[in-house]
């Protein structure tokens, strides 16, 4: 007895346990359908919440419930990308060939099992059907029953009927890979149209056009669009050959190829396309939830249950601006402010600066120019510091000497302007005292450029410095210089007269 009721008791257990781990896995799977992605309460009591909804099923916002202290809150809802939700159904487009090739039996099956077929398509499916070789001037390129798509299927249907005929043609063109591709370019044109596409070619799989166009062009065009091509080769003669090319395009776009050779089995083959799965990459669609919450019991804070499906999630969602002198909408103006006040006052600053610069007369500057020729040569100091600039002793008569006339080099250092002529045939200057011209500036090198007089022509040559020697803004190793010429010496500033 025992070991005949152990099995039974252990069975028993497996059963609840397996019962237990689906119901779990059934209630988190619900779960999830909905996601709140984001809450925006700045404009508070108004809020805007952003959902995902993961659902394998068409979401439905009447099973949308949102409560404030166990009362409804009345909401809007609206998609975040207009046309992507499965909700939204699909668009539809039928390409027939009307040529020689199907004239007779082969159109009307065709048209009968697009027909046969319609009652299949949602209410929200748009629709739209192009054929290619029919009677028409411009035979061999595709047209439209409709300009666009539309949900008016009944109005397809008696267009499809009427405006849709074929004709016989001994050289039984058909420009295929043409119109699939013209087909596709249409789609992709057409505005607003679902995310979730369908595109199904109905022909004879032959393509005897001198169009430069291959199925490649076809699967191409398709993948980026993201357009999955479904086609149904319709069988005569030797149309079963043909129909390898038509696999190969619909497999490579994600489609898939059925052989056909009656209405019936036209019809099953669209019956099965319309039954094929929503792609995962249109299962998740995303909505704003707007709603306005109740203040009567807390003005600046409100605890919101949402329900979807008998799933619950609880959001808190509080006033922003609760506390805070500036309300939160205001806060941007007042950066604006503070923005356009610094660009003012840096305007006005450089005003002033230029005007400055810009006030002094051309004879104030002739005056300034004059005494800087007119000084004489500094005489070096005992112990010179780093921060002054250092002249060379000169030995001069105890007279009151002549104004020179050869060149002068006027150099610019801390502020002070102090000519010195160039009376030597070589003239070394640089950071050490030892120069006949001592510059106590850190970019100066130790001994960093000579001056060469040579019957009147004047020289500069640098000494392998570490931050150069410039003429004119040009850095130069050895340079010519002439009257009105400026040079630098790291951060010396020097011109010749």
């Amino acid at each position: 007895m025992l070991t005949s009721t152990r099995p039974s008791s252990f069975s028993r257990i497996l059963k609840r346990i397996l019962f237990l781990v689906a119901l779990l896995s059934l209630v988190q799977s619900k779960a999830q359908e909905i996601q709140i992605l984001s809450v925006d309460s700045s404009q508070y009591p108004s809020v805007r919440i952003s959902i995902v909804y993961k659902g394998s099923n068409r979401f439905e916002s009447d099973q949308l419930v949102l409560k404030q202290d166990d009362r409804s809150l009345p909401f809007t809802i609206r998609e975040s990308a207009p046309g992507s939700a499965p909700e939204k159904g699909r668009a539809v487009f039928f390409l027939l060939e009307a040529s020689g090739n199907t004239v007779g039996k082969g159109l009307i099956d065709m048209r009968e099992g697009i027909i046969g077929s319609m009652d299949n398509l949602d209410t929200k499916d748009l629709l739209n059907i192009g054929w290619f070789g029919s009677y028409e001037v411009d035979s061999l390129n595709m047209q439209l029953v409709d300009k666009h798509f539309t949900n008016e299927h009944a109005n397809i249907r008696s267009l499809l009927q009427s405006k849709i005929f074929a004709k016989k043609d001994s050289l039984n063109r058909s420009d295929l890979y043409k119109n699939i591709v013209a087909a596709l370019e249409y789609i992709g044109k057409e505005k607003e149209l679902p995310q979730n596409k369908m595109f199904i070619v109905l022909s004879t799989a032959r393509n005897t056009s001198i169009s430069p166009l291959s199925s490649s062009d076809c699967s191409g065009k398709a993948k980026d669009l993201g357009i999955p091509i479904y086609s149904i080769t319709y069988l005569v003669n030797d149309s079963a050959y043909s129909s390898g090319m038509m696999t190969r395009i619909s497999a490579r776009t994600g489609g898939k190829n059925v052989q056909a050779r009656t209405q019936i089995g036209i019809i099953n083959a669209i019956t099965d396309f319309f039954n094929a799965p929503v792609p995962a990459s249109m299962q998740e669609s995303v909505y704003d939830v707007i709603f306005k919450a109740n203040t009567d019991v807390n003005p600046s804070r409100a605890k919101i249950d949402i329900s979807f499906r008998g799933n619950r999630q609880i959001l808190v969602v509080a006033d922003p601006n609760a506390g805070s002198i500036i309300p939160q909408d205001y806060k941007k103006y007042l950066w604006y402010s503070i923005g356009i006040l610094g660009v003012i006052v840096m305007i006005m600053l450089l005003i002033n600066l230029f005007s400055r610069r810009g006030s002094r007369s051309p004879d104030e500057e002739t005056e300034i120019q004059e005494e800087a020729d007119q000084a004489s040569v500094s005489v070096k100091k005992a112990t010179p510091s780093r921060s002054d600039f250092v002249i060379p002793e000169v030995k001069t008569p105890t007279q009151t000497p002549a104004k020179t006339t050869g060149p002068v080099v006027l150099v610019s250092l801390n502020g002070r302007t102090t000519p010195f002529p160039l009376t030597k045939a070589e003239t070394t200057l640089g950071r050490h005292d030892t120069n006949d011209i001592s510059l106590p500036e850190q970019t100066v090198t130790g001994k960093h450029a000579l001056i060469k007089l040579d019957n009147g022509v004047v020289t500069i040559i640098d000494l392998g410095s570490t931050n150069g020697t410039f003429v004119n803004g040009e850095r130069i190793r050895t340079h010519e210089i002439k009257a009105g010429d400026r040079f630098r010496l790291g951060n010396v500033e020097l011109t010749l007269k």
